[in-house]
C-alpha cells in the first residue's frame, strides 16, 4: 500500500537504516553484500552520518572496511561465517545470539519477550512467513514490527504509531541491543560490532521520536 503523504529526507534515512540492519540480521547474502558496497549503500552511510553525529566514526569505520573489500563476494566471505560464529553456533557457546529472550531471566529461548512480540505481532495481523519457523523475538522480526510501526504512524494510518514505535525502541529493545552490541568486541570480522553500535545509534534515535510528553510520563 502507497504511503498517504511522504516522509521527510530524515524519516527516509532513518527507515533505509533499519530496513538495511534488518535484512543483516537475517543473515548477509549476495544481493546484500552488493548493496553495502555500492554507491546507493555509500549514500546511505553518508546521510546517516549527517543526521546521526554521534554515529559518524561508526559509519566512517564501516565505509572503510566495506571500501577496502575486494568484491562483493569476498566480502560475503568474511561475513557469513562471522554471522555464524557470532550470532548462530559457536564451540562453547554462541557469544550473543540474535533472541531477546536470551538476554533476559534465564537467558532460555522463547522466554517472556517472545510471548510479547507474538502478541504484538497477532495483535497487528502481521505474520512471519517464510520466517514462521523462528522465535518471534529475533533480531530481524523486533526491527520489522519497529519499521511497520513507523511507517504506519508516518502514513497516517496509525496517529500513535510513532508514538509506539519510540517505546517499543526505548523499553523493550534498547535494554537487551545494547547488550548484544556489547558482546561482540571479538567477532571474527570488525563489520558485526561495527553494525551493532550503528543500531544502538538508530534505536536512540527512534526513542527520541515520542516527543516532550512522554518524556514527563515517564519521570516518577
Amino acid at each position: 500500500m502507497p504511503l498517504q503523504k511522504p516522509h521527510s529526507r530524515d524519516q527516509e534515512t532513518i527507515l533505509d537504516g533499519l530496513s538495511l540492519l534488518a535484512r543483516f540480521y537475517w543473515g548477509p547474502d549476495q544481493e546484500l553484500c552488493e548493496e553495502l558496497a555500492s554507491p546507493a549503500g555509500r549514500d546511505l552511510f553518508t546521510r546517516l552520518a549527517r543526521l546521526l553525529p554521534a554515529a559518524a566514526p561508526t559509519l566512517r569505520s564501516m565505509q572503510a572496511l566495506l571500501q577496502g573489500a575486494d568484491s562483493p563476494q569476498a566480502l560475503c566471505d568474511e561475513l557469513e561465517p562471522a554471522y555464524v560464529a557470532a550470532y548462530v553456533n559457536s564451540p562453547g557457546g554462541t557469544p550473543s545470539p540474535l533472541y531477546h529472550s536470551c538476554y533476559v531471566g534465564q537467558g532460555l529461548i522463547m522466554g517472556p519477550p517472545a510471548g510479547a512480540m507474538a502478541l504484538r505481532l497477532e495483535q497487528a495481523s502481521l505474520s512471519l512467513g517464510e520466517k514462521a519457523g523462528e522465535p518471534p523475538d529475533h533480531l530481524a522480526v523486533e526491527l520489522e514490527y519497529l519499521i511497520f510501526l513507523l511507517e504506519e504512524g508516518l502514513a497516517g494510518r496509525q496517529p500513535q504509531g510513532v508514538a509506539q514505535a519510540a517505546e517499543l525502541a526505548r523499553r523493550f529493545m534498547l535494554p537487551w541491543v545494547r547488550e548484544f552490541a556489547a558482546r561482540q568486541n571479538d567477532a571474527s570480522s570488525p563489520l558485526l560490532p561495527l553494525t551493532a553500535r550503528l543500531l544502538v545509534h538508530l534505536l536512540e534515535e527512534v526513542a527520541t521520536q515520542a516527543g516532550p510528553e512522554a518524556s514527563q510520563k515517564e519521570r516518577p
